[in-house]
C-alpha cells in the first residue's frame, strides 16, 4: 500500500501571492495586459476558487502536520467539484491566454522574457493540472494517491526545497515532475504503464491541442520535460499506450517541440495568488 503522496502547488508561498511587479524590460502592451489581470474580477474569482478548495493543505497547516486520508479526500472533492469547474470555466482560461499572446507575443516567442514565459506557464498549467489531479483509475480512486515521490526523497524533503526561495522554485517543479504528478521518463514499467498516466498526459495533450504552447514546450519553465516524459512513456510502454485521446495533440512532442504559428495563448498577475490553490500541498499516509 502507498504510505505516503504528495502534490505540490505551483507557487509555494504568500510571498508569491505578493509578487505582482511586472516584469522589467517588455513593451508597453505586455506590461498593460500584466497589469490588467491584477483586476480582472472573471479570473479572480476562479483562482480565489482553487484556492479556498485546498485551504486545508496552505503551507504549515496542521492537516500538513497531521495528514489524514480523510482529509485528503475531502480536498480532492472540493477541488474537483461543480462549483470550481463553473467557477473555472475552460473558456475563461483559453480566453485570457489568447489575450496573453496577443498582447506579449515578443516576449513569449522572438524576444522571450524568463518572466513573462513564467507567468504565462502558470496559467497554462491551471486547468491541465486540476484536471490531472482529478482523474481517477478504473476502480475509480484518485491518481494523486498513487503517484510515487522521486526516489531517495520524502515530501517533507520536497517541500523544503519548494520553500527555499521567495519566488516559484520552477527548476524544482519541472525536475521533480510535478506537473505530470511527480512520473518520469525513467520509471519502469511497473510505475509508468497504467491508466494514470494515460490519463495525466491526456489531459495536458488536449488542452494543448485546443491552445498550443505559445514559447514551444522546450523552452518552458515548467513543462519542458514533456517531450522527454512523453518519448519515454512511448519507449517503456509501446507506441500505442498513448493511442486514442490526446494523442493526436501530441503533434511535435517526440522531437522536443510543440507549437502552431496559430498559437492562442496568454497570462499576467493577478492570477498568482490563487495560482497556489490549484495543488497547494497535500501529503498523506496510509
Amino acid at each position: 500500500m502507498l504510505k505516503s503522496f504528495a502534490i505540490i502547488s505551483l507557487v509555494t508561498t504568500a510571498a508569491l501571492a505578493q509578487s505582482t511587479a511586472i516584469p522589467s524590460g517588455i513593451s508597453q502592451g505586455c506590461s498593460s495586459f500584466l497589469t490588467s489581470l491584477n483586476t480582472d474580477s472573471s479570473l479572480s474569482t476562479c483562482l480565489s476558487s482553487l484556492n479556498n478548495s485546498t485551504a486545508d493543505y496552505q503551507p504549515g497547516s496542521d492537516a500538513t502536520k497531521s495528514p489524514s486520508a480523510a482529509k485528503v479526500g475531502s480536498t480532492l472533492s472540493n477541488l474537483c467539484s461543480t462549483a470550481v469547474t463553473n467557477n473555472c470555466p475552460e473558456s475563461l482560461i483559453r480566453g485570457k491566454l489568447t489575450d496573453f499572446y496577443s498582447a506579449c507575443s515578443a516576449e513569449l516567442t522572438s524576444n522571450p522574457n524568463t518572466d513573462v514565459i513564467q507567468k504565462y506557464d502558470m496559467l497554462y498549467t491551471i486547468l491541465p493540472l486540476k484536471t490531472a489531479a482529478c482523474s481517477k483509475d478504473d476502480s475509480g480512486n484518485y491518481c494523486v494517491t498513487q503517484a510515487k515521490l522521486p526516489a531517495g526523497q520524502t515530501a517533507a524533503q520536497i517541500q523544503q526545497v519548494l520553500a527555499n526561495n521567495n519566488a516559484p522554485n520552477t527548476d524544482s517543479y519541472r525536475t521533480y515532475g510535478i506537473p505530470f504528478l511527480f512520473l518520469q521518463s525513467s520509471l519502469p514499467s511497473s510505475d509508468l504503464c497504467n491508466v494514470c498516466t494515460r490519463n495525466v498526459m491526456t489531459s495536458y495533450m488536449n488542452f494543448e491541442a485546443k491552445v498550443p504552447y505559445a514559447p514551444g514546450l522546450g523552452k518552458s519553465v515548467l513543462l519542458a520535460k514533456q517531450p522527454e516524459l512523453y518519448q519515454g512513456i512511448q519507449n517503456t510502454c509501446g507506441s500505442t499506450f498513448l493511442s486514442g485521446a490526446g494523442v493526436q495533440a501530441a503533434g511535435g512532442l517526440s522531437g522536443g517541440t510543440f507549437h502552431s504559428g496559430a498559437v492562442q495563448t496568454g497570462a499576467g498577475q493577478g492570477f498568482i495568488v490563487a495560482a497556489m490553490g490549484v495543488l497547494t500541498l497535500i501529503a498523506s499516509a496510509f
